[in-house]
Order: structure tokens, then C-alpha cells, then sequence
């Protein structure tokens, strides 16, 4: 499992805030130095033209003033960011952010911490500085009223990033609660330190789970790859449960192996699944017989085989369901799979509502789907999570917008 959740690293935009409360003349602010003020308004005068070569050349002469006070220090910083902002160039703007953020606390307003935090965590993160970021993080988690919202999952990813996988957890795992508590759906970046952190940990049972409320909420085709190939190698899986996958990774388009589309195309070959056995073989399956010669002598009577279904029982009428399915004749294996439920008889008594909602899955029937897949209780753990699997796919054809990517 480890080796097939590979770390993902979110991404967050950036925004800045710059605060110049001395020549906004905040009465509760500290005063700069009277030439370090002069140039910064220079600086800032110039910065609202565009003018940056000038702007930065103020910066440079502020710099330039003796006995600097650490909130002199602080200012010139955070102008300097600004500036470099505005010009687009974050790498420059990178060490100036960090440098206003380890000031002496005592330095920077209270008002301004959270902004000169963030800002600093936010471009650490994007140089890839994590150790740097994680410490930024921390210290905006600790500003009133401490972060909420996109800005708190930033942090989370900082730290997870820097090594703390204990709080960016604890935090990922508060969020996900409240998002769940107020009818929401967690978010992506949450699911995602909670999956990575897990995968480090070695708790590949968590890791998956969380993949598949990843898949549950976001339907991204690269989660779907993942856990195709996951579900394939859980322990427990019966027979049957190789081909209920097979026809899901089938219908669902995402990418399959040969290695995978060989165990399928074995399983079916073995057990007298032609049609899935066929498509296996299409998609690069290989170890099995060929199994066009047995398809075509097989269709030649198919047509009289479902019709005989009518007067037979509730074994038959599931069996040539199944192969119905397989031929590609999805109609006919909803009718019969329904009538094998209502004749009864099926040593699986779960057999017949999933092939009947595959069936209906397969027609662009999601939500008669849907509706059929709830009906099916697997206790069986492996077998379980197929029917999990089966339904997100389903639930999410049936409504695409509340299933999207991040």
C-alpha cells in the first residue's frame, strides 16, 4: 500500500497584506526612526507609481541610517516585501518576509503579526524551506484570533511539511470534523495530510480509507488508479469480487495494468466469464486461454438462453445475468438479474442486486444504481469495500457536481 500512496504537496495562493501603520500614523503603533521614515515614504511613494528601481533605492537608503530601532528593521522589511511583490519577483520578496518575521516579537504591532506570519510560512513554503515554514506556521497558529479556514490549512501543510505530522494532523483532523458537523465535505488539503501522514506512519489501513473519502468527495481519476490497484490485492477477496472490480475498473475508464487486466482476465477465463475475459485480453491481460473461439460459439444460442430464463430458476436466471453482462447486453442482465432475486435460490443472495445494479450502472441508470448497490450488505470486508467502491462511482455519475476535484 505504502508504495502505491505516493506524498502529495498542497498548494495555497498568496495573500498579502503589508501593513504601514506609521505613515498611516496608527496612533498605537511604534515610531520609526525619523530618516528611516522619510525614506520609507519615499519608498512607498515611488512603490504606488510602479516605480520599484526607485522604490528599492529608498529601501537601500533606509537601510543605510544608523542606530536603527529592531521596529526600523521591521518596517524596511516588510516595505522591501511589498516591493518585491509587486514586481513579481517572490524570490526576492522570500528572504525580506522571513527577516520581518524574526524580529523580535516585541517589535512587530499586534495587529500585523498574523499577515507578517503568513506571508513569511506562505513564500518559505514555496522555496521549499520547510523547516522555516513549519516555524512560521507555528508562530501564526499562535496569533489572536489564530487563523481559520484556507490560511489554517496552509499552516497545517507547513508543518506536515516540516516534520510535524503530529499537528498538522490534529489540526487536518479538527477541520474534516467541523466540515462534517456543518454538512460539508472536508477539505481535499485536510484529506490529504491525513492520508500522507498515515502512509508515514505505515497505517495502511487508514491510508486507505482516507483514499477512498478522497474518492467519495473529489473523484479524481488519479485516487480511482490507486485504489483499483489497492482493492485488487486486499486480502479476502473472494472470486467473484475479481470480476465485480474488473467490470468496475472497466466501466469507470481509469488506467489498468496488464499485470491487473491479467488477474482478472485468469480469474474470468477460470470461472467461465468470457465477456470480461475478452476485455481483459483487449487491455494487454495475458496467462489465460483465448477465449474468442468459446464467445462465439456461446452467442450463437445466447438469445435462446435468455429466453429460457422465464422458466427456469433463480440460479439459471443469475448465471445468464451474468454472462449477459459480460456480452455487453445490460438490459437483459437487469431482467434477469431481478427475476433470479424474486425466484430466489441464489446461494449468494447478494448476487442478484449487484449484478442488476451493475446493470443499471452500465445503461446510465446511476441513481436506479445507487439505490440497488444500498441494498447490499457484504459482510465480508473485502467484498465490502467493492460495494463501497461500485457506489462512489455510481453516486458520483449521478451527481458530478458534488463529486469534483480540488
Amino acid at each position: 500500500m505504502t508504495s502505491k500512496l505516493l506524498l502529495a504537496a498542497a498548494s495555497a495562493g498568496f495573500l498579502f497584506g503589508a501593513a504601514h501603520s506609521a505613515i498611516a500614523a496608527d496612533a498605537k503603533a511604534p515610531k520609526p526612526t525619523a530618516a528611516v521614515l522619510k525614506n520609507l515614504q519615499a519608498a512607498q511613494a515611488a512603490n504606488n507609481k510602479k516605480d520599484f528601481p526607485a522604490a528599492l533605492a529608498a529601501v537601500e537608503a533606509a537601510k543605510q541610517v544608523s542606530d536603527r530601532t529592531p521596529y526600523d528593521n521591521y518596517l524596511i522589511a516588510r516595505f522591501s516585501t511589498s516591493i518585491h511583490v509587486g514586481m513579481k519577483d517572490l524570490d526576492g520578496a522570500t528572504p525580506d518576509a522571513e527577516a520581518a518575521a524574526d524580529i523580535d516579537p516585541a517589535a512587530i504591532p499586534d495587529a500585523e503579526k498574523a499577515s507578517v506570519y503568513n506571508t513569511a510560512m506562505q513564500l518559505s513554503m514555496r522555496a521549499k524551506q520547510d523547516d522555516k515554514a513549519a516555524k512560521y506556521a507555528k508562530l501564526f497558529l499562535a496569533t489572536t484570533p489564530p487563523p481559520t479556514g484556507q490560511e489554517l490549512e496552509s499552516a497545517a501543510v507547513a508543518l506536515f511539511q516540516g516534520g510535524d505530522y503530529a499537528t498538522a494532523t490534529s489540526i487536518a483532523q479538527k477541520n474534516i470534523e467541523a466540515a462534517t458537523a456543518a454538512g460539508k465535505k472536508p477539505s481535499f488539503n485536510d484529506l490529504q495530510i491525513i492520508m500522507n501522514s498515515q502512509v508515514k506512519q505505515k497505517d495502511e489501513a487508514g491510508a486507505e480509507q482516507t483514499l477512498e473519502t478522497m474518492i467519495a468527495n473529489y473523484n479524481r481519476p488519479e485516487d480511482w488508479n490507486q485504489i483499483m490497484g489497492v482493492a485488487l490485492t486486499t486480502k479476502g477477496m473472494r472470486d467473484i469480487d475479481y470480476i465485480y472490480m474488473g467490470r468496475l475498473m472497466f466501466l469507470q475508464g481509469g488506467k489498468i495494468t496488464p499485470s491487473d487486466a491479467s488477474l482478472i482476465g485468469s480469474t474470468a477465463s477460470r470461472l467461465g466469464f468470457l465477456g470480461e475475459a475478452v476485455q481483459a485480453e483487449k487491455l494487454g491481460g495475458t496467462g489465460f486461454p483465448e477465449p474468442g473461439p468459446k464467445v462465439d460459439a456461446d452467442k450463437k444460442t445466447f438469445a435462446q438462453q435468455v429466453a429460457a430464463g422465464a422458466k427456469q430458476n433463480g440460479v439459471y436466471n443469475v448465471k445468464t445475468a451474468e454472462a449477459a453482462y459480460g456480452y455487453g447486453m445490460y438490459a437483459d442482465a437487469e431482467t434477469l438479474a431481478k427475476a433470479a432475486k424474486t425466484k430466489g435460490g441464489v446461494p449468494d443472495a447478494t448476487e442478484p442486486d449487484m449484478v442488476a445494479a451493475m446493470a443499471q450502472a452500465a445503461q446510465g441508470k446511476y441513481a436506479d444504481a445507487v439505490q440497488t448497490f444500498g441494498t447490499v450488505n457484504q459482510p465480508n470486508p473485502a467484498s465490502a469495500r467493492v460495494v463501497r467502491l461500485w457506489t462512489y462511482f455510481v453516486k458520483a455519475k449521478a451527481n458530478p457536481s458534488t463529486a469534483t476535484a480540488n
